[in-house]
């Protein structure tokens, strides 16, 4: 029986821990984002190499594949894991449970679709979306068995990879072929040249296009065999939600140490040896499987021990420096969605076009720049408002009337 007056969670029951975590893995999603929107992807060697800065690139790639790429979103998925299992354990004490979930997972997926056409290709939501239905099949499955499920999502994209490498085995493909004969039928031949059309002025025909982007999308998670990762993050943010082993107490230090040992011992040395084979790979078909495996090997643990040594750090005395971007950590979706709307602004022909204006380490003076300036806007806003602008619609549509905005007085509810 459904519970009355249901509504978000209370400031008192969050735990600050999980919004600065938050907070530091959006940063590191915007500067792996930013390497994109730069134009340092789609750019010709001739036109890196005009940038300014661009004698930098080559080390600023390095650094980016190895410490950032992947492992940011990683982290992300794994506080989504964890906060089901918080959220979900509340709306069942409420009598709510699975039913209210679903709905707050389908205005995510909305949300996403919306970031899909209207902005960008490389929206993470709708994915979450589909992939957080599919975690609540796990929802009574025993912690070991989570544990087994995660790894072996993990090995899957492995396997896949050598299908595509060795046996030409590539369900991408025709996805790909779909989208660039979408591209195709209105004129644009992105094999020609890509930066070009991403620096076109004409936002009415870029949004024409988004379909075909939205497959090249889909075509680039199909490759990646992306869901299986996030949903192996998912679980093993499941099984800490359920041990809150989140926090550093005298029962779980001893395996937050034995976390960061592991995940930085292993993850560091073979992320970067993924990171160099990424960049001189090339068209080689082995190297590239192990490239890819190296990256499925090396990033959830390179995340955990991220997430480690940040619960470590904060319970050692470094809170004060660490929760510096917790408010942008409790707006985390307003943020995400206004990351791209700047940086479309900044680099693309939408606004000012600076893509290939400069060389990729400029991804960290940018990414001081815009995030130290969401922190600023979400530490203003929430001293203000219960929630950031895109959780308010949010949680809205998912409870069926419009959430109270303004905030009365300290400690009133805030976003979930």
């Amino acid at each position: 029986m459904q519970t009355e007056g249901a509504a978000p969670i209370a400031a008192t029951e969050r735990h600050h821990i999980l919004d600065a975590l938050r907070g530091w893995a959006l940063a590191g999603v915007l500067m792996a984002n930013m390497a994109v929107f730069i134009g340092f992807e789609i750019a010709s060697e001739p036109e890196r190499a005009a940038g300014i800065g661009s004698q930098l690139n080559d080390i600023a790639e390095l650094l980016i594949e190895w410490l950032v790429v992947g492992k940011f979103y990683s982290l992300f998925s794994l506080l989504f894991g964890i906060g089901f299992a918080v959220q979900l354990n509340r709306l069942e004490q409420r009598g709510e449970g699975v039913p209210r979930y679903v709905r707050r997972l389908a205005v995510l997926f909305l949300f996403g679709c919306a970031h899909l056409f209207l902005l960008w290709l490389g929206d993470i939501l709708a994915l979450y979306a589909v992939m957080g239905c599919v975690l609540l099949l796990f929802r009574k499955v025993g912690d070991r068995a989570l544990i087994r499920w995660a790894i072996f999502l993990w090995l899957v994209p492995i396997g896949w990879s050598a299908l595509i490498h060795f046996a030409d085995i590539n369900l991408a493909d025709p996805i790909y072929g779909a989208a660039m004969r979408g591209f195709a039928a209105q004129g644009i031949d992105l094999t020609m040249s890509p930066a070009a059309w991403y620096n076109s002025a004409d936002y009415a025909a870029q949004l024409a296009s988004h379909p075909s982007e939205v497959l090249l999308r889909i075509g680039d998670l199909t490759y990646q065999m992306r869901p299986t990762k996030v949903l192996g993050m998912f679980l093993i943010g499941l099984w800490i939600g359920r041990r809150s082993l989140f926090a550093a107490t005298a029962t779980t230090r001893p395996l937050l140490v034995r976390t960061v040992k592991l995940g930085l011992g292993i993850g560091l040395p073979l992320s970067l040896a993924r990171a160099v084979l990424h960049m001189t790979a090339g068209d080689n078909h082995a190297l590239r499987f192990l490239e890819e495996a190296l990256y499925c090997l090396t990033t959830p643990t390179l995340a955990l021990g991220y997430a480690a040594g940040f619960c470590l750090l904060w319970s050692g005395g470094a809170q004060r420096v660490l929760a510096w971007p917790a408010p942008a950590g409790r707006m985390a979706l307003t943020n995400y969605l206004s990351q791209t709307l700047i940086q479309t602004l900044l680099f693309t022909g939408a606004g000012l076009a600076l893509a290939n204006v400069f060389g990729l380490a400029f991804v960290l003076p940018f990414t001081a720049a815009i995030f130290g300036c969401q922190v600023a806007v979400s530490g203003w806003w929430l001293a203000r408002f219960r929630f950031g602008p895109a959780e308010w619609l949010w949680r809205s549509l998912t409870y069926g009337r419009a959430q109270p905005m303004r905030l009365a007085r300290p400690g009133d509810i805030v976003a979930a």
